[in-house]
């Protein structure tokens, strides 16, 4: 749902939509509220407290919120839960944050005075602040020129006259439970999750793919309903539609239905069909079968459709958690885990010792300035299990950009690292921690896109692992508890014990989709090799053609390729040509 907050003071583009005038100060526009989406307020003496999105919160607690911020108390803003973005205005100001996911980002103005202080979608915001521009590899950043985004966690303060501050909330607590309370309460806020939206809704949906993340919320899902339709994709040569099968008939208050996937829909097809977002979506290249989808849950006359969406994003940490093994107290532990996914990986493990040691040594910002060298002297991108064992790494794009191009981002990354000893995440925590945070946002980032192509196709797509009692019931525990070498997703598996059905829970398979994405590569061969040859990426010096190319022909050849830096290279390609746009709703 998209929303733009303006000074009363001046004309913005309302053009007669819904309008709310907040402390008589601001302008809040905002789209239409959906089932499990809508606009909460609630007004006490010194604060207008606005929620915009998903929240399970009451009335009652929503004005003891808005009680303890016209107090002073700020961060009584985390106690208002779900995906959402609150407004709080007072006095002078307007107090704003979005949720810890970064499903629900807040962009802004880098130069204040344009009327509009801060809004849902990049585009809104540039098209009052400036143009469109070079794209950053920083959450602050955008691809707008103008445009800002606040971090998840963070809280903005926006003065009368436009000006911002930010400053970290600092929400999430140092990992103190046990596994076994942290799964509780990760039960029970995946029912809470669940169950609000559900009974939201007149004819809720879910997606049934056979895995756990899905599988979980449609089991859930079907307590509170007497019938839930679910969905499931039959794919050539992946098992998750017979595990779907197995389970469903297990749960009585489920309509499953069972859609074999057409072999048509395959990656790469109908490029041109890809709808405008805000930002590139990494959707791009399964744009046809993502359509064929949503059409699928829009026939089931869906009003609110469950996804599994962001169960890998907090259930699992990257290896980086590794180095937060590295102590006396924890070496029996090290040497297991590394022992458990080198025999998973085929790798040494010695190699992981020596790699999780590095990574302990390595500060986030000195992991951006060795980025950045290794960048400056064209050193080819590491490949391997144990690259993974890192702060963050860099792509197999950066091996087809021009020396101008990777001299660009490593003076991001040298600039990053000036202002920023310490990675950007709301609390203290760990390597593991602070890694598999930052990669959720970059997930829930893209998130937000895939619900933006769903409303576009008349689907209200929710992802209820992303809303903020998850995070925190997840991040309550360290990473090396909720990832390990025996066990996919042991925080998951232990809440959901006796609730979703043996076969999911003790399914030890995972659906390999590679396959189809190379024979995407060669049915859509005349039509990628196209895009590569006019690459707008190219022609501004970013990209080498040539190099692309290469890996393309490479793919098509049979040979194994960097797929998911070429996806976001053709999902960035794409989204530049298909122009800008000023109103996402």
């Amino acid at each position: 749902m998209w929303w733009m907050l303006g000074l009363h003071e001046h004309s913005l583009p309302g053009r007669g939509r819904p309008c709310l005038t907040i402390a008589g100060r601001w302008r809040l526009w905002h789209g239409r509220p959906a089932p499990g989406l809508g606009v909460h307020r609630v007004s006490v003496p010194g604060c207008d407290l606005v929620v915009l999105g998903y929240c399970p919160a009451a009335e009652a607690d929503l004005h003891r919120v808005a009680n303890d911020v016209a107090a002073g108390e700020v961060d009584a803003l985390d106690r208002v839960g779900g995906s959402r973005v609150v407004l709080a205005a007072r006095h002078e100001e307007v107090l704003i944050c979005g949720d810890l996911a970064g499903q629900r980002p807040v962009y802004y103005p880098r130069t204040p005075g344009t009327g509009l202080v801060a809004g849902s979608h990049a585009r809104l915001v540039a098209a009052n602040a400036g143009v469109p521009g070079a794209a950053d590899v920083w959450w602050p950043r955008t691809p707008w020129r103008a445009v800002n985004v606040l971090r998840p966690g963070w809280t903005m303060r926006i003065a009368r006259d436009g000006t911002t501050t930010q400053t970290c909330r600092v929400p999430l607590p140092l990992p103190g439970r046990s596994t076994k309370d942290a799964a509780a309460v990760l039960s029970e806020s995946l029912r809470r999750a669940v169950a609000s939206r559900v009974k939201a809704a007149s004819r809720p949906t879910a997606d049934f793919s056979g895995g756990l993340d899905s599988s979980t919320l449609a089991v859930l899902a079907s307590a509170d309903v007497d019938e839930l339709p679910a969905l499931t994709a039959a794919t050539e040569g992946v098992d998750d539609a017979e595990v779907a099968i197995q389970a469903a008939r297990q749960i009585p208050a489920l309509r499953h239905r069972v859609i074999t996937e057409p072999p048509t829909l395959l990656p790469y097809a109908d490029l041109d069909r890809t709808p405008l977002t805000d930002e590139p979506w990494l959707g791009t290249v399964t744009g046809a079968r993502e359509r064929w989808w949503l059409g699928l849950v829009r026939s089931e006359g869906s009003d609110l459709h469950l996804s599994g969406d962001g169960g890998d994003g907090v259930l699992i940490a990257t290896p980086a958690y590794l180095a937060d093994l590295v102590s006396p107290r924890h070496g029996p532990m090290l040497w297991r885990h590394t022992v458990g996914w080198a025999r998973l990986r085929h790798q040494a493990p010695h190699a992981l010792i020596r790699a999780a040691l590095a990574l302990h040594s390595t500060s986030y910002a000195q992991a951006c300035r060795d980025a950045a060298r290794q960048l400056r002297s064209n050193a080819p991108v590491r490949h391997g299990w144990t690259r993974l064992i890192s702060w963050f790494n860099v792509t197999g794009a950066a091996d087809w950009a021009t020396p101008e191009g990777r001299a660009v981002v490593a003076d991001m990354l040298h600039e990053h690292a000036e202002a920023n000893a310490e990675a950007s995440v709301p609390g203290r925590m760990g390597v593991g921690d602070s890694a598999a945070l930052l990669a959720l946002h970059a997930f829930a980032r893209q998130q937000r896109l895939d619900a933006e192509v769903a409303e576009q196709w008349s689907v209200n797509h929710h992802a209820p692992y992303l809303d903020d009692e998850v995070v925190r019931a997840c991040w309550s525990v360290p990473a090396w508890q909720r990832t390990t070498p025996e066990q996919a997703k042991p925080l998951l598996r232990l809440a959901m014990g006796g609730t979703v059905p043996a076969c999911v829970l003790d399914r030890r398979t995972k659906g390999n989709y590679t396959t189809p994405a190379y024979h995407g590569l060669r049915a859509n061969v005349d039509t990628l090799r196209d895009l590569v040859n006019s690459l707008r990426l190219a022609e501004v010096g970013l990209v080498d053609r040539n190099k692309v190319m290469a890996e393309l022909n490479r793919g098509i050849n049979g040979h194994s390729i960097r797929l998911a830096a070429f996806d976001v290279l053709i999902g960035t390609e794409i989204w530049l040509r298909a122009g800008t746009a000023t109103d996402p709703s």
